[in-house]
């Protein structure tokens, strides 16, 4: 919808406007209807979420440019005005047209095309600036990723290091993290999607839906059934499976 405020201190003329709106068959709503400079440097003032502004330039208190000139004007502006004086004010401005009553549809009609051609061209260019800043601070700050994980202890909080981490598996709510010597550490976690989370995915993948894979300790892998992959862990003794649903997945990440 069209947010439109009109500025215009004779009553046929502001109808005449709203009549060439509805025939654009266009979804819009005048915010606000003012007659006096002193009215619109108020409103104005306040930095009114508008569209769009269709303005006469002589008022029943002056003249608009003392406005203009002084105050800056965030949104695109249509003159309409009976004086042919003041064009170039209006392009010194926010003016993107210029209209001499009494003006056809045909001229409104055209000027209301160039409003929003130039509207979908600065959308167009604003996605286009935020799509690059986007990617900009994607690259400049790259997620970094837990180096240690909180460990339940009797005597309090020990942490252990994910470098010295084989595999993670939860099992009813408890996560447990092994190392190189099958020793189990009972983490702070309850939730393996949660730790999976804070583990660079270069190094841990999920191999089904209880248990993580530390790649570094990978020592072998081979066929266990048609769909699925043993994997044997270095110095470990460990051997763990993949889901059917993870097996393809998972020599992608092997790089296989």
């Amino acid at each position: 919808m069209y947010k439109i405020a009109i500025i215009e201190d004779e009553a046929p003329a502001r109808k005449k406007l709203q009549l060439f709106l509805n025939k654009l068959d266009i979804d819009y709503t005048i915010v606000v209807e003012l007659d006096t400079v002193f009215e619109t440097q108020e409103f104005l003032q306040e930095a009114p979420d508008i569209d769009i502004i269709f303005s006469d330039i002589e008022l029943r208190d002056g003249n608009v440019f003392e406005i203009y000139n002084r105050q800056k004007i965030s949104v695109p502006i249509i003159f309409i005005t009976a004086y042919n004086d003041f064009w170039m004010n209006a392009f010194d401005t926010n003016g993107i047209a210029y209209l001499l009553k009494p003006y056809p549809f045909e001229r409104f009609e055209n000027a209301w095309s160039k409003f929003v051609d130039l509207k979908e061209t600065f959308v167009k260019q604003q996605q286009s600036i935020f799509k690059q800043l986007d990617y900009y601070f994607q690259q400049k700050t790259p997620k970094s990723y837990k180096e240690t994980l909180a460990v339940r202890m009797a005597t309090g909080i020990y942490f252990l290091k994910v470098v010295d981490i084989c595999y993670l598996q939860a099992d009813q709510g408890i996560v447990c993290a092994f190392d190189k010597k099958n020793k189990k550490y009972v983490l702070n976690e309850n939730s393996l999607g949660t730790v999976q989370e804070q583990l660079d995915p270069d190094l841990f993948f999920r191999i089904n839906r209880s248990e993580l894979v530390h790649k570094t300790y990978i020592e072998s892998i081979h066929r266990y059934s048609k769909n699925t992959i043993a994997i044997e862990l270095y110095q470990n003794n460990t051997i763990l499976k993949t889901s059917q649903s993870q097996t393809a997945p998972f020599k992608t990440w092997m790089g296989l």
